[in-house]
């Protein structure tokens, strides 16, 4: 499902990841993917494969979000990613095609890959991977675990990205979303969290 995207750079500013400056690379004249990548100590093939909601590498425009590697903060650079698949991922129950097709927990485990860190496929076993943490103790780049049933298995998971909110691929109607975490569906469902080390190094 195509759908109208804000501006990275008001996205950022609203969620107060603007003061983060490390973790941010807008399009200046004269940059190229092969340049910035040189300037982050990226390779070009990975700054391509963090980037697939630019339609055209050779193409880049003025002041385009571009995601990097900024070795400092790479929870920050995860959920840069995440939120750049708004305008790539549809959701696809079972789907295996990350990241254009896939569902909650396919476009979980391409994230995490991309970052370093090898989750199950599907979200309840993702569940029993790294620290759990609690609601209160969530981090930026924690996975959220949510469960509809009665028997509490999990159901669905979702990308926590600081300032009381997440994001997930949510379902056929919605894609990818950034979502409230004091939302009323979260607050009710929401099991717990867990955390995994995040590696800034291209896997």
């Amino acid at each position: 499902m195509k759908k109208f995207l804000v501006p990275f750079f008001v996205i950022l500013m609203f969620f107060g990841i603007s003061s983060t400056a490390s973790a941010q690379h807008y399009v200046k004249k004269g940059d190229t993917l092969s340049k910035i990548a040189k300037e982050h100590g990226m390779s070009l093939k990975d700054i391509i494969s963090l980037n697939p909601h630019i339609g055209n590498p050779n193409l880049i425009q003025l002041n385009d979000y571009i995601i990097i590697r900024s070795k400092t903060e790479p929870q920050k650079d995860l959920v840069d990613y995440a939120r750049s698949l708004q305008s790539v991922t549809a959701y696809v129950y079972g789907g295996q095609d990350f990241p254009t097709e896939t569902d909650c927990s396919g476009w979980a485990q391409g994230i995490f890959k991309k970052f370093g860190v090898e989750l199950p496929r599907v979200s309840r076993d993702q569940a029993k991977t790294g620290k759990p943490v609690t609601f209160q103790e969530l981090q930026i780049g924690d996975l959220m675990f949510f469960s509809t049933r009665a028997d509490k298995v999990i159901t669905h998971t979702g990308i926590y990205m600081g300032n009381d909110y997440w994001i997930s691929n949510l379902n056929e109607k919605k894609d990818v979303e950034i979502l409230s975490t004091w939302g009323s569906w979260a607050q009710k469902y929401f099991l717990w969290g867990t955390r995994h080390e995040i590696t800034a190094k291209a896997v």
